[in-house]
């Protein structure tokens, strides 16, 4: 995809297709005053940042009557000029104005998240907030949207550039002592750089410590149901959901596939997955979801172990050492349920609501640890890009402890480190990386 290709005018549906009440159609390019007149049947120059009720034209022919907004670049999401049609919605509308657009001289489709790189390009946002952009597109809690507007509006832009400052002035003093007296013992500028390096180091740390926190955010915390065949699992997974979306019965072993469905707590996207009974068969398809059921157990955030006696629950406690997990007694309504904290009769919803309140708490309890920092927000590819930022950091400051390292090789690897850090915040000129953001974004964004 050619993204540096920013000579054409591009243009876009930004709403989802389908039936609605309007559909919204951007173009933007440099100097579209004069596609504005055409498409309204005007003479004279549109008055930015307004939007109108007019007629739409193209090549004289009446498409539809809309609202229609003019933006003068710089001063527009692009930095370019965009024009806005708010035409009346359905497929057929919206699809026949762009169609008829395209065929226009210099005028053609967008690819996806172009308008963003356009944005980025013209220095209206860097990667970091383009990037958050589509992680606010695609949240789906309070928190993820939460978190990706707090990088829109520049927190770990602002983070990052610090570190880059701190950098640049290591190159800085690499510079100051390579001008230095070559007879003179550049030893103390060594021992300051490798300080400056520490504290470039802890700053890198911090923001790379907010992963597992990000992580929580953007895949969800995973909640694992587990415990012996026809023990409830499925009726406390659909009572938690508050619909039916695992096959319940009488029978042991119905449910032999890992179900998963989503819903929020305290903020979160939590992940409720219901797993296969656990007990010795020799069914081999049983078996397959059996160990389905110890992977998922493996990859849990917190494991809801249901039993209907002390002796299976605490026989769960010792297969999963080191898990955070909640042990709670089911079917309270034939069981005696005196000394557990937790009891439930999921078919009568009996204790669902207490269990649901007690695994709220959990939640904040595990995304709220002092191990944990929830600070900033990063997704993979940033965090990949500070793993390595870290590591050459690291790396350079022990080869200053550990051996005699001239200042004009020091300068060379300050750059290369430099060259890292601004993948995270301005990777222009690195066709690959831009590729790899601006395409996942949707088209019209």
């Amino acid at each position: 995809m050619n993204y540096l290709n920013t000579e054409d005018i591009i243009v876009a549906q930004c709403t989802s297709e389908g039936y609605g009440a309007i559909n919204i159609i951007r173009v933007s390019g440099s100097s579209l005053s004069g596609l504005y007149a055409k498409m309204v049947k005007q003479n004279i120059p549109p008055r930015p940042n307004s939007i109108l009720f007019k007629s739409i034209f193209i090549n004289d022919q009446k498409i539809d009557d809309a609202m229609i907004s003019f933006f003068k670049g710089p001063k527009s999401f692009t930095g370019e000029d965009v024009i806005e049609i708010n035409c009346h919605g359905g497929d057929f509308i919206s699809k026949k104005i762009i169609r008829k657009l395209t065929k226009m001289k210099n005028i053609r489709h967008a690819l996806p998240g172009e308008f963003s790189f356009r944005a980025y390009y013209n220095g209206k946002i860097d990667v970091i907030q383009a990037e958050s952009i589509n992680s606010l597109i695609r949240s789906q809690t309070n928190l993820h949207a939460n978190k990706s507007m707090e990088n829109i509006d520049g927190q770990l832009s602002r983070e990052m550039k610090k570190i880059r400052k701190k950098i640049i002035k290591v190159s800085s003093f690499c510079e100051y002592g390579l001008d230095v007296d070559e007879n003179d013992d550049n030893k103390a500028i060594i021992m300051q750089i490798s300080d400056m390096l520490g504290e470039i180091k802890a700053l890198v740390n911090n923001v790379l410590s907010c992963n597992l926190y990000s992580k929580a955010i953007e895949r969800g915390i995973r909640v694992v149901f587990f415990g012996r065949p026809n023990v409830g699992k499925s009726t406390l997974f659909n009572s938690l959901l508050g619909y039916d979306r695992s096959i319940v019965s009488n029978v042991s072993g119905t449910t032999r596939d890992v179900i998963e469905a989503s819903i929020e707590i305290s903020g979160h996207n939590v992940r409720l997955i219901d797993t296969a009974g656990y007990r010795n068969t020799s069914d081999q398809i049983e078996e397959l979801g059996i160990n389905k059921t110890k992977s998922e157990v493996g990859q849990a955030d917190i494991i809801i172990c249901l039993g209907e006696n002390k002796e299976d629950l605490l026989s769960f406690s010792k297969l999963m050492v080191n898990k955070n997990i909640i042990t709670v007694l089911s079917k309270c309504d034939i069981n005696k349920c005196s000394g557990y904290e937790l009891s439930v009769c999921s078919s009568e919803g009996l204790g669902v609501k207490e269990l649901l309140t007690y695994l709220s708490t959990k939640i904040l309890e595990t995304t709220s640890s002092k191990s944990i920092n929830s600070e900033y927000y990063i997704n993979d590819r940033q965090q990949e890009v500070l793993t390595r930022l870290l590591n050459k950091v690291m790396s350079l400051k022990e080869r200053l402890l550990s051996e005699r390292v001239s200042l004009d090789i020091v300068s060379e690897y300050v750059k290369e480190i430099v060259d890292v850090v601004d993948e995270i915040v301005s990777p222009i000129g690195r066709d690959e990386i831009i590729d790899n953001i601006f395409s996942s974004f949707c088209v019209g964004k």
